[in-house]
């Protein structure tokens, strides 16, 4: 509730400035004699945006890692402080400037009566003369063509939005090291300001100035269009990037379909028969995936494991049992493959098997763990990173099924060293493993039954599922007589780390900051020069109502779920963008720009600050009197 009253808060706060920002900052130069400087100002307007989201996206993280409060390592609560204790301070030094501004107050509310004049109509405009003044529908004529022309731009804000989610979750699918640093997927929201802040006075002092020379790209409307087109092709090489990226994803049931993995953790070989191919050969320590099964809704599906009765010198007392497996759509369920204490072949049913990388690019481990006959209480599994970094599970001394299953851990990425303690004995096994950026892991674990020691597991890629053994550190391993209580210890990776270098991602960011600028800048000043001296803010609202209706949109559209693809889903995109911007020029060669009108301040030459009172020019009632 309290986060609800704060988005509400932010909602309203937002939608009663953004308007009359931009709007009174136009009004404080004297037209049309400073034409030229109000262009530069829409640029300056912009910039300093783009400066104030630049700052705060790298402050904000820093100061939430590196100072603590209430208790915790890291204070969220003073990324949220900082900026609020900032925008007091800026309200603060925008009144102390008062005396300097140029103020122009209406005699009524300039929404409130074109709403009054727009919702009476019986037809259109004309028909709501006699109750309001020529003037008001002169002007409301001309704010509705602008309006008119603003219904295509949604879908460019539907584009520009997407960095923030699809493209950052397309981050976390990319390897993040660059030059020894790591740089995480948030970490790469901040090109698009910084970008920004690089390229407008690029474009304000050369590149629009040596194309008005050759008479291109000379009012706002064309910097539009071209810029949504540019959007495009951020789009389409965002595309691009998730097919190469989709290559290395690991495979994934389609709708009406499930999968079933099936680990052995025995020392000998196994026969899975099967209703998905007849029969299967399951090596020793070896991993094998059923893919694209049938599953409506839930299906059921027998699987019969069977071992040769002698395995090296173990000797089953049963060695072959059936296994009923409930597949769920989309599911990809997971049986291991051991031994139980009267020396019976077992399988076990883990939970199922989550592949999805997590957000922050961060690997992703899961323990599972299965109890043997030897009596070992209070097990513990850590996992022990070399910055520090440590994890550890406590294993459930007296599980249902003999198998315990922690939940996924995030780590940082590097060499882990796996420590497994009991309250008998402080250290039992120990090896050490990499967990890198972006992959997903299950550390699965068996206690000996027999006194077997540990199998020396080759590193292997078998049926797409890559998997390591934890390598033995001899430097770190602590001899101990118990260690040959653990028969089977190794790291299957059912997510490949992220392989596709994260800086691969800035062609669609440059593409991206260029389209806003041209896009944005050029938006805010048609919005401004082209709207009623009354209906400034009116125009400009619209113009920011344009960018809440493209949010709404991705919403629609990302729900629909058209693709499997998240790239067949970009180049929807970027045809609907390209689509758009046609359109979008049809209707704006169709448009008559309007000549500025001439601001009736005037410069007191003592102070040079224009002042004004009330603006008798938007009085609307003039006409006939009050109503």
């Amino acid at each position: 509730a309290i986060s609800a009253t704060g988005l509400l808060l932010i909602a309203i706060g937002t939608g009663g400035i953004k308007p009359c920002v931009a709007a009174f900052g136009g009004e404080q130069f004297h037209l049309p004699d400073q034409k030229d400087l109000l262009i530069h100002f829409f640029s300056i307007f912009y910039f300093t945006i783009n400066l104030g989201g630049f700052v705060g996206m790298i402050l904000t993280p820093i100061m939430r890692k590196w100072v603590s409060c209430f208790g915790d390592d890291t204070c969220y609560a003073l990324g949220f402080g900082f900026p609020a204790m900032l925008m007091l301070l800026s309200i603060l030094l925008f009144v102390m400037g008062k005396r300097y501004y140029k103020l122009k107050i209406p005699k009524q509310n300039v929404l409130v009566e074109f709403m009054s004049c727009a919702t009476k109509l019986s037809h259109w405009l004309d028909h709501a003369e006699g109750d309001f003044s020529q003037k008001l529908i002169k002007d409301m004529k001309v704010v509705c063509s602008m309006l008119l022309l603003y219904t295509p731009l949604p879908i460019f804000w539907s584009l520009f939005d997407q960095q923030g989610s699809r493209w950052t979750f397309q981050a976390s699918h990319m390897n993040g090291n660059v030059l020894g640093t790591q740089i995480v997927p948030d970490q790469m929201q901040v090109i698009n300001p910084g970008l920004v802040l690089i390229l407008i006075p690029i474009f304000d002092r050369v590149f629009y100035p040596c194309f008005a020379k050759f008479h291109l790209m000379q009012n706002s409307l064309h910097r539009m269009a071209i810029g949504g087109i540019i959007a495009g092709l951020a789009f389409f090489s965002a595309g691009i990037l998730e097919l190469v990226l989709e290559t290395t994803y690991t495979h994934l049931p389609n709708k009406n379909y499930a999968a079933i993995n099936v680990i052995n953790t025995l020392p000998c070989d196994l026969r899975i028969t099967n209703p998905f191919n007849g029969e299967q050969k399951l090596g020793s320590t070896k991993i094998y995936k059923f893919n694209d099964i049938l599953a409506h809704n839930s299906t059921a599906y027998t699987l019969v494991v069977e071992a040769p009765l002698q395995c090296r010198h173990i000797k089953f007392q049963q060695h072959k049992f059936s296994l009923q497996v409930v597949c769920l759509e989309l599911q990809v369920d997971t049986v291991v493959i051991g031994i139980n204490s009267q020396n019976k072949v077992v399988g076990y049913l883990t939970d199922p098997i989550d592949f999805q990388k997590s957000i922050s690019g961060a690997p992703r481990v899961r323990i599972a763990y299965i109890k043997g006959a030897d009596n070992l209480h209070n097990v513990t599994v850590s996992l022990r990173g070399t910055s520090g970094m440590q994890d550890v599970y406590y294993v459930d001394s007296k599980p249902k099924t003999h198998l315990a299953t922690s939940a996924y851990m995030e780590l940082p990425q590097g060499i882990y060293e796996c420590i497994i303690s009991s309250k008998e004995n402080r250290h039992l096994y120990e090896k050490s493993f990499h967990l890198g950026l972006g992959g997903v892991y299950s550390l699965i674990i068996r206690e000996s039954d027999t006194g077997i020691e540990v199998n020396n597991i080759p590193p292997e890629n078998i049926q797409g599922v890559k998997t390591f053994s934890c390598q033995t550190n001899p430097s770190n391993l602590i001899p101990n007589r118990n260690s040959s209580s653990f028969k089977f210890v190794k790291l299957f990776t059912l997510s490949s780390p992220n392989s596709v270098n994260i800086l691969w991602l800035i062609p669609q960011y440059f593409l991206i900051s260029v389209a806003e600028i041209m896009f944005g800048i050029a938006g805010l000043e048609f919005s401004f020069t082209q709207a009623p001296k009354c209906m400034k803010t009116v125009a400009i609202a619209g113009w920011y109502l344009s960018v809440a209706v493209g949010n709404f949109l991705v919403i629609i559209i990302t729900q629909l779920n058209l693709f499997r693809s998240q790239a067949y889903e970009f180049f929807l995109f970027a045809v609907l963008i390209v689509a758009d911007m046609m359109l979008f020029m049809e209707m704006a060669s169709n448009y008559k720009f309007a000549q500025l009108e001439i601001d009736s301040s005037t410069l007191i030459a003592d102070e040079k600050v224009l002042l004004i009172d009330h603006d008798s020019d938007c009085d609307y009632r003039k006409d006939y009197g009050e109503r």
